[in-house]
């Protein structure tokens, strides 16, 4: 878990990648099922092994780590920056002591499928189709209109004139994500967003389309191996 309240923390959490630099402190050893990249600015401990380099921690892979300081990187494994770094070797540089987000990327130019992923926003996208379906879905998930699990990939595709597989391959290409992991990290994006503005836990669920809050923690742990509160207290939505 990285603590974003440390001092020159900074942390990002979009669609298919949670971005963080700060301490990380794992309590006890936990598992999920995104692709981790850690970069220690300082000696660091994994599972109770000196770290003194970055390194990469697989899907599903129970891990302990003790971070002074350093960027943290997840992502989804259909995703283009989970490719990128299920492809990087398993040791990588250590980083400077640096909170920007450029920074890291000048750090890390040598991995340039890497930077390409890390870069890439899912609206630079050329389809008028996904980018008017992108719209209506800030609009639903930002608002009261239909939730997100009547958005099904078959509805969807009809409603733009495309094959269900045309429209899936179009939003891995263009949106640099497949599709079902796509609208779920929308629904637990919005889900933070409602209850870091005052909503409650089962009426950000509900919002988001999951069937209750015990869903929504299910969910959540699953996903990035910590409790609601934890992703609550150490990730700010973007």
């Amino acid at each position: 878990m990285v603590n974003a309240s440390a001092a020159q923390s900074v942390s990002y959490f979009s669609p298919g990648m949670v971005i963080a630099y700060g301490q990380s402190i794992d309590a006890r050893p936990h598992q999920h099922k995104l692709w981790q990249l850690c970069l220690p600015s300082q000696d660091s401990l994994l599972n109770g092994l000196p770290l003194l380099t970055g390194v990469v921690i697989k899907p599903n892979d129970m891990h302990q780590l003790v971070m002074p300081s350093g960027w943290i990187i997840l992502a989804e494994p259909e995703s283009r920056l989970g490719e990128a770094i299920s492809e990087l070797p398993s040791q990588l540089p250590r980083v400077a002591p640096d909170a920007q987000l450029e920074a890291l990327q000048q750090q890390l130019s040598g991995f340039q499928s890497l930077i390409t992923a890390l870069k890439y926003n899912p609206y630079q996208c050329q389809d008028r189709r996904l980018l008017a379906l992108l719209a209506k879905l800030d609009s639903c998930l930002n608002g009261e209109c239909v939730k997100p699990e009547q958005w099904r990939a078959k509805d969807i595709a009809a409603t733009l004139g495309l094959s269900e597989s045309r429209f899936l391959h179009l939003v891995k290409a263009e949106l640099g994500i497949a599709w079902r992991p796509y609208l779920l990290w929308r629904r637990l994006v919005c889900a933070v967003q409602a209850i870091k503005h005052g909503a409650s836990a089962t009426d950000a669920a509900y919002k988001a389309g999951f069937s209750d809050s015990a869903h929504l923690s299910r969910t959540i742990k699953t996903t990035f191996g910590m409790t609601s509160k934890q992703l609550l207290n150490s990730f700010v939505a973007r």
